[in-house]
């Protein structure tokens, strides 16, 4: 197994039942196992719309001078800035000019209008630039806005052209939502395809939170481009509910991006067996690679063949049910099906059976905090309905259930804040 990155293939179950059809959930956890240390650049994009004024623009300020005294000497931060119009406030350049990085911050101005296609558009010219320049290992994206596009192409699709590209080139994002004039549908299209996480804040003094925590944990790469590659015998098939993935000959390709040192990446999804006979039968084959941050190779971890055994009726009384992962899978369906249906519009009462749903799921996996979230959100549904507030705090646990990094929500939920 490498040392930069290492996976477990955890299924609901290790028994299936005889000479019938079986649907067989899954979960499979990527740990990135070493910090590789090559420089990281964070670039911090910030709307100075009018609409930012006051403490919207000095918190988001606060919060991004915070962002430096977390990266080394040698990480780089560069400083955007947007209105109507993209404006380079400071090219990427490392932490020890740290005087440079601090006046961009404070300098930024506010101006009219708000232009996101034009952001992500400018952003990669940006990207290529830093790269070619080979002094950084990944790019790390800080994207945060308060409200809709008013100038340039409004459309999701056509803004999501230069995001693609974006993610194609290795950029991973926290986009971040303030108050509650923004678009949550395009924020957290925007952060699924940058393989990121997107977060509503209500209130701007929680800013400072959001971007120290995702720092936190971006800031050392362990692993680029990982990609997992799943295959099974002839008659059986794959599904992954929580990321894209592609039909390979017997099997599928799953494209994580970027994993973090210490960062664990779940891809959640079920295998779908004909009837097989009684015996001990292979259902998937696992192999993990990557691009490897110091010497620029894709390295392979060695693949794993894992089996089941098919016993009759009869025999197979005590299944051996691993339920947090049946919970797990149970609750990322339920949040994709509650992003189909919050795109067109749900009423009241099939909001709230769904999320019943996601609070029992929540719970089953003692994740504490989401299953707290989650009913604070019906409590919502249940005093003032399907709100603008209530759609932009789902999308944003959506958001976060569908990244797949569950593990890192539930260990800040057993240290407690970690930032006050």
């Amino acid at each position: 197994m490498s040392e930069f990155v290492v996976y477990d293939f955890k299924p609901a179950r290790d028994v299936l039942i005889a000479e019938r059809q079986e649907t067989l959930p899954f979960v499979i956890s990527i740990t990135g196992t070493y910090s590789a240390a090559p420089p990281v650049a964070f670039l911090i994009v910030v709307d100075t719309s009018y609409s930012m004024d006051g403490e919207k623009i000095f918190r988001a300020k606060q919060a991004a001078l915070e962002i430096i005294d977390l990266l080394r000497d040698k990480d780089l931060i560069g400083v955007y800035s947007f209105d109507g119009k993209f404006h380079k406030i400071l090219e990427p350049i490392p932490v020890v000019e740290r005087n440079r990085i601090e006046k961009a911050i404070v300098s930024m101005k506010l101006g009219s209008g708000t232009n996101i296609y034009e952001v992500f558009k400018k952003l990669v010219d940006e990207v290529k630039a830093l790269f070619s320049r080979g002094v950084v290992a990944g790019v790390r994206l800080i994207f945060l806005t308060d409200g809709e596009p008013t100038k340039g192409p409004k459309k999701i699709d056509k803004i999501l052209e230069p995001v693609l590209k974006l993610r194609d080139m290795g950029v991973s994002a926290l986009v971040i939502g303030v108050g509650r004039e923004y678009n949550e549908k395009l924020l957290s299209r925007i952060a699924t395809a940058l393989n990121g996480v997107f977060e509503h804040v209500a209130e701007p003094e929680k800013l400072r939170k959001a971007m120290k925590e995702y720092t936190m944990i971006a800031k050392e790469i362990s692993a680029k481009n990982v990609t997992v590659v799943i295959k099974t015998p002839p008659g059986l098939s794959v599904t992954i509910y929580n990321r894209e993935y592609y039909n390979i000959p017997n099997g599928v390709e799953v494209e994580l991006g970027d994993i973090s040192y210490r960062e664990t990446v779940d891809v959640i999804g079920e295998i779908n067996t004909p009837p097989l006979p009684p015996g001990e039968r292979e259902i998937a084959e696992i192999q993990v690679s990557y691009i490897n941050p110091v010497t620029g190779d894709r390295e392979f971890t060695p693949s794993t063949k894992y089996k089941v055994r098919v016993l009759s009726p009869g025999e197979a009384r005590e299944m051996g049910i691993r339920e947090e992962v049946i919970a797990e899978v149970q609750l990322v369906k339920t949040a994709k099906r509650l992003s189909r249906k919050l795109e067109k519009g749900l009423k009241k009462e099939e909001l709230e059976k769904e999320l019943e749903e996601m609070i029992n799921a929540t719970m089953r996996l003692g994740s504490e905090g989401l299953a707290a979230t989650t009913m604070s959100i019906r409590e919502k549904v249940e005093e003032e309905g399907v709100s603008s507030d209530v759609t932009k705090e789902m999308a944003s646990v959506i958001s976060k259930i569908i990244s797949g990094k569950l593990k890192e929500i539930k260990e800040e939920e057993k240290k407690g804040e970690r930032v006050e």
